[in-house]
């Protein structure tokens, strides 16, 4: 278990930087646009965008910590172990809140998969955090 949690570690900290990078990215792409919007669905459009740049800056964040913690928690570290835990647990009740919201409305093949998807990596750190043994 701790290979995969340390696999898993990686893979949230690689996804913490992208989302990082994708949200600064976005954030400077929404600030250039600030001027150009003149019609109110245009600047509604860019107050999303600039929303979702927050909360992917806000997913980096997590993302990042839960690798941190999964890492140190891989060495066999019981604080940052019981660290991965709490945030694995955080992260899947967030996969499974994102995933009911996204099939509202319309629950097609394509959309079940994505959320399926998307629950894996919650899914299979928290239950390597937890099965990690201390020494």
């Amino acid at each position: 278990m701790r290979k995969l949690l340390k696999g898993l570690s990686i893979l949230q900290i690689v996804i913490g930087v992208l989302c990082a990078v994708v949200g600064v990215v976005t954030l400077i792409m929404g600030s250039l646009m600030d001027g150009l919007t003149k019609f109110p669905a245009e600047q509604q459009a860019l107050i999303g965008m600039k929303v979702s740049a927050v909360l992917g800056l806000i997913s980096a964040v997590f993302n990042f910590g839960c690798g941190w913690c999964g890492l140190k928690g891989a060495k066999g570290e019981p604080k940052s172990l019981s660290a991965a835990v709490k945030l694995g647990w955080i992260g899947l009740i967030a996969a499974l809140v994102s995933g009911v919201l996204t099939l509202f409305g319309d629950a097609d093949a394509e959309r079940i998969c994505t959320v399926a998807a998307s629950s894996i990596v919650p899914i299979l750190f928290l239950v390597s955090a937890k099965n990690v043994k201390v020494d």
